[in-house]
């Protein structure tokens, strides 16, 4: 408590104190302020030569004060400014351009391209001079010949002849029939000749067969003369089997043409006898001899009729 009233009684005698100084400073300085204080106060501050201008020597309010919504535009010069660069820094280079080595192409590689070499010109064929083949196909001819005399004598054909004259026979009567009436003489006259016809063609397959001797490729009947045999070979005109087979084709032939016509001539335009022919009823009776020539001309034939013919 004592040490609180000493810390105020010494705060009072110190403002005290301040007081009574700055009073009587004042009561010293009593006067007016002067020109030489002012002088004083503002020596080193500057001053405008003309008092009515402003510090820049501008009047004052001889500048426009800017509005609100001006804007400031920069303007330029119209240079343009050059990038700076640094001269310690050396200049970036262009990289040089990659210069590629263009891929081999192997088509178009002349090593692997295989060269061409000169068309050569073909050799001129040196033609032989023809043989002369007037004795070998003269001797073939002559052979025929004499090989159908021999087969005119044997049974077989004289066989087929007498087949061949019942044909014809059976043929006239049924033309004969036919001009005196359409009934049923003239129907049977019909049916027998259809008979006949199959009994003739039979015997023909049959003498082919017996007297075929040559190869199955062989093909006879260009005729007996000299510039239709020139497509047989030397060894063809120099084969008996093929003078056999060439005799049988040659005369039997000829006979065959008849045959063949009754077929196109006489059942497809005869009235009487195409009805017969096409009526299964009259069919029964030539029906045996019918399946024996369907079986020959597919080579199949009799065992008995083989032998009888054999030479």
């Amino acid at each position: 408590m004592k040490k609180l009233m000493v810390f105020a009684l010494a705060f009072l005698l110190v403002a005290c104190g301040s007081t009574g100084g700055s009073q009587q400073k004042d009561a010293e300085d009593d006067g007016s302020y002067t020109q030489d204080d002012l002088k004083k106060d503002t020596d080193g501050v500057y001053r405008p030569s003309d008092p009515g201008k402003d510090d820049d020597g501008v009047k004052k309010d001889a500048r426009e004060k800017p509005r609100r919504d001006d804007t400031v535009e920069n303007k330029s010069d119209g240079k343009k400014e050059e990038p700076k660069t640094d001269p310690n820094k050396d200049p970036k280079k262009d990289p040089d351009p990659k210069v590629e080595n263009p891929k081999d192409d192997p088509k178009k590689d002349p090593k692997s391209e295989p060269k061409e070499e000169p068309k050569k010109e073909p050799d001129p064929k040196v033609e032989e001079p023809k043989k002369d083949r007037t004795p070998l196909i003269t001797s073939f001819i002559s052979r025929v010949s004499s090989r159908m005399d021999a087969l005119e004598g044997g049974k077989l054909w004289k066989d087929f002849l007498k087949a061949k004259e019942k044909f014809d026979d059976r043929v006239d009567k049924g033309l004969e029939k036919g001009k005196d009436d359409n009934g049923k003489d003239a129907e049977a006259a019909w049916a027998n000749a259809i008979q006949a016809w199959y009994e003739v063609r039979y015997m023909y397959e049959l003498f082919m067969h017996v007297n075929w001797k040559a190869s199955k490729e062989f093909a006879p009947g260009a005729g007996l003369n000299f510039d239709d045999l020139q497509q047989y070979s030397d060894e063809e005109l120099q084969s008996e089997s093929c003078v056999d087979t060439y005799a049988a084709y040659e005369l039997a032939e000829p006979e065959m043409k008849e045959i063949r016509q009754f077929q196109t001539d006489i059942l497809k335009y005869d009235r009487v006898a195409s009805k017969v022919y096409t009526d299964a009823n009259q069919e029964k009776k030539w029906k045996d001899e019918k399946q024996k020539w369907l079986d020959a001309t597919n080579g199949k034939f009799e065992d008995k009729d083989i032998k009888k013919y054999s030479n």
